[in-house]
């Protein structure tokens, strides 16, 4: 059981890391009036919605549950986080275990810097291709950026309409979104040095037919009067579900073999559910983002496993 601990922790942080991929679309042709509501929201959200906000995904499958709650603030091109990522089990003899990661990350154009609590130790890693790549997802959208995030939406239902709030329901496109993914890698030269690798090339293949098949969706409430975002909530539980399920079912992996993997797998598959809540605040919480001296004199290190060599 500890193996599939540790397997559901990597697995829980990358897909946290993932889940702020995820926004934008498009309506069907059949809903051109949801369509420009959809439009006419985006575009207006992208002129003004730079307060702080609080935001909790959640991965639960049965006697395990991982948290990332944090709270952030986007201003023009640069981003600041504050939170902690937890895990809470509970082996086979019903004992339990909670363990917690605080951290504290702050980009801009040049640098994203992550400082992080490992075994009572702050820890510092800066990367500036992960600053570039955040860059581009905060930064102030232009016309062509918003087409973009339009494309990434198969329809649009209204749930609520009134003068001061708007709600929508909006169902993501799979097929549209890994197309995109995969153009991008098309481009990286550090992804391109693993197209010979065939056990990566099949784990991407399930990652592939788990976006073209998965229905997952957010809602989205806007206040009318100030065009900010009020709460956003995301379900990527079909994601997950559907990826896992390719994963196990795909005999060059040959992970159907191995019994600690297989059971985790068909838990992920069948009773996994993948969720994130996002709601915007005032101005004032902005303050709780500094990171405090002695975390500022945190040790540079390499990776995350760097002090355990």
């Amino acid at each position: 059981m500890g193996r599939i601990f540790n397997a559901a922790k990597i697995f829980v942080t990358v897909i946290f890391l993932c889940g702020i991929i995820f926004i934008g679309g498009k309506a069907s042709a059949a809903d051109v009036d949801a369509m420009e509501i959809f439009r006419e929201t985006v575009i207006q959200t992208s002129k003004f919605d730079d307060r702080a906000f609080h935001q909790d995904i959640f991965f639960i499958v049965p006697r395990f549950t991982g948290e990332l709650d944090f709270l952030g603030a986007t201003e023009k091109d640069s981003l600041k986080l504050a939170g902690q990522l937890e895990f809470w089990a509970v082996d086979d003899s019903g004992n339990d275990t909670h363990t917690e990661y605080p951290f504290y990350l702050v980009q801009d154009s040049k640098n994203m810097v992550l400082y992080f609590k490992n075994e009572k130790k702050w820890q510092k890693l800066t990367s500036p291709v992960a600053a570039k790549n955040f860059v581009d997802m905060v930064a102030t959208p232009n016309v062509k950026d918003l087409d973009k995030m339009i494309s990434f939406v198969k329809d649009i239902t209204v749930l609520q309409e009134s003068e001061k709030s708007r709600t929508l329901l909006v169902r993501l496109d799979g097929n549209k979104i890994v197309d995109e993914i995969k153009a991008e890698m098309a481009k990286d030269p550090e992804v391109q040095k693993q197209v010979t690798d065939e056990t990566a090339n099949a784990v991407f293949d399930c990652v592939e037919s788990g976006f073209r098949t998965a229905d997952f969706w957010y809602t989205w409430t806007v206040n009318k009067n100030t065009w900010q975002t009020d709460t956003m909530s995301f379900n990527f539980s079909n994601l997950v579900q559907n990826i896992s399920t390719a994963v196990l079912n795909d005999p060059s992996l040959g992970v159907a073999s191995v019994e600690p993997i297989r059971e985790f797998l068909q838990t992920l598959a069948f009773y996994s559910e993948f969720k994130a809540y996002t709601t915007f605040l005032n101005p004032e919480a902005k303050a709780k983002l500094e990171i405090p001296k002695k975390v500022l004199k945190a040790k540079e290190v390499e990776s995350f496993a760097e002090n355990k060599k």
